[in-house]
């Protein structure tokens, strides 16, 4: 008898071991398409709160980049970012980090743009802060109508993705003839959002197309 109580009481004491510990984060991978504004979010989530959201974007011939943004109380604390931009008419390298306090006041500041370190005024650290929750906004919107990342690479008549199987897309009925034909072009690499569904997914928007396969990894720049 005196065994059997021993027992459940190790159960009962790992069991509020394990239970003290929080849930591991939780990840989620949608798209967005507005203008010359297409992305991929890895938005990061821990007890239903968000904790964490990762971006990839392109802006046409402005240039693309990639983000990382932390949050933790539900208060922005930092994001990095860096890609390319255009200015004077070139795409020039740039890369920022900045940290916020609870208050969403910038405690620190880095901006590189080509060689030079150049800081960044008020009004522009406060319309990074306003973006980031604008973009967390819009992962979580996206999420909700669920908008899933498609990619894959056509491979003679087939669709085949970064896992190596053949999917069957559903193209939308707006895309012009011309489109259709390049993204049909063999070696084509496709990324786009869509709803996947037995048989066949439907794509319902393009974010980025290349003319060789580049599966997406998602950024980690704040553990560099």
């Amino acid at each position: 008898m005196r065994f059997h109580l021993c027992i459940l009481a190790l159960v009962m004491a790992l069991t509020g071991c394990s239970s003290g510990k929080p849930p591991k984060p939780v990840t989620h991978t949608t798209a967005f398409a507005a203008g010359d504004y297409r992305a991929v979010y890895w938005l990061d989530s821990q007890q239903g709160q968000v904790i964490g959201l990762a971006e990839r974007a392109w802006q046409g011939d402005y240039g693309q980049y990639r983000s990382e943004y932390a949050w933790r109380a539900g208060s922005l604390r930092a994001l990095k970012r860096e890609g390319k931009k255009r200015v004077d008419n070139r795409l020039v390298p740039f890369s920022m980090h900045v940290r916020f306090d609870a208050n969403g006041e910038p405690v620190f500041q880095r901006y590189h743009q080509g060689d030079a370190l150049l800081p960044l005024d008020s009004a522009t650290l406060s319309r990074l802060y306003q973006e980031a929750n604008h973009i967390e906004r819009q992962a979580q919107a996206q999420l909700a109508n669920n908008v899933s990342v498609l990619q894959a690479q056509r491979q003679g008549e087939h669709w085949v993705d970064c896992d190596g199987e053949r999917q069957r897309w559903a193209l939308p009925e707006t895309m012009t003839p011309s489109l259709v034909q390049r993204i049909n072009h063999p070696g084509t690499f496709v990324i786009a959002g869509g709803s996947p569904s037995i048989g066949r997914d439907q794509i319902d928007f393009l974010v980025h197309v290349e003319g060789e396969k580049r599966c997406l990894q998602r950024p980690r720049l704040l553990d560099e």
